[in-house]
């Protein structure tokens, strides 16, 4: 098949509605199968400045948005292909002033992908997580009521859909840094353990942190927590996912 970059030039803009916007990118719908389509999402989207301006206006957020040991970039999973589907649920479906009205990724500047290792050489090494690393990637969400299950608290299925997401970007990302040319590598989650410690309230704006925590072969180990304005921890994650094998 060929490649044509020129359907870069099919991409719409994001528009933006009243405190929220809705993504009307067709993205990358012609590269999507390339091993280097995150790397050109990557360059040719941009955070919405009215997200950006949004974060900037709490106290609380600000200091992450000014942070320089972190950049803004856009959020793969916002970004709806119209030709596959892809990324419809948190594109479209929960992207208004009801749900995730608004969310503004971060990615720490000097984004480091570990080597991968075997399952052998890892109990050799008795690997445990770093817990002083810096988080990677961060998001700011936004949370409306129509995410509730209990009067006022987030549901606390959507909130395993908010570690997916955010778990999938961060292995795009360092997946990015350590792709060769060729097809696009699929990522699919095997296991996700879960462990709620108090309610995540709405409406409010809550950081959703995320590390790679190690690579084993196909397989992918992430970490994450959402955490709110005094820094408590709501609901932690940990999670396995693996690279499809290749035709």
């Amino acid at each position: 098949m060929a490649w044509r970059i020129c359907a870069l030039s099919m991409f719409a803009n994001r528009v933006s509605i009243g405190r929220y916007h809705l993504s009307t990118t067709a993205t990358l719908e012609n590269v999507v199968e390339r091993s280097d389509f995150f790397d050109i999402f990557m360059k040719d989207q941009r955070p919405s400045p009215s997200t950006l301006d949004y974060f900037s206006s709490f106290l609380w957020t600000r200091k992450f948005v000014e942070d320089e040991a972190y950049k803004a970039i856009p959020f793969f999973s916002r970004h709806l292909n119209e030709r596959t589907g892809e990324n419809r649920f948190f594109a479209e479906t929960v992207n208004s002033n009801t749900t995730v009205s608004h969310l503004l990724a971060l990615q720490v500047q000097d984004l480091k992908t570990p080597g991968l290792i075997s399952h052998s050489r890892r109990r050799q090494l008795n690997l445990t997580p770093d817990l002083t690393t810096q988080h990677e990637l961060i998001c700011l969400m936004s949370l409306g009521k129509g995410l509730d299950s209990h009067p006022s608290i987030v549901h606390g299925g959507f909130q395993a859909v908010i570690f997916d997401e955010i778990m999938r970007n961060l292995i795009l990302l360092h997946n990015n840094n350590a792709c060769e040319p060729g097809p696009r590598d699929l990522h699919f989650t095997v296991n996700m353990n879960i462990s709620y410690a108090a309610p995540v309230t709405t409406p409010g704006i809550f950081l959703v942190r995320s590390n790679l925590v190690r690579r084993e072969g196909r397989k992918w180990f992430t970490k994450a927590e959402i955490v709110n304005s005094d820094d408590k921890i709501l609901t932690s994650a940990e999670s396995i996912w693996v690279t499809a094998k290749k035709p």
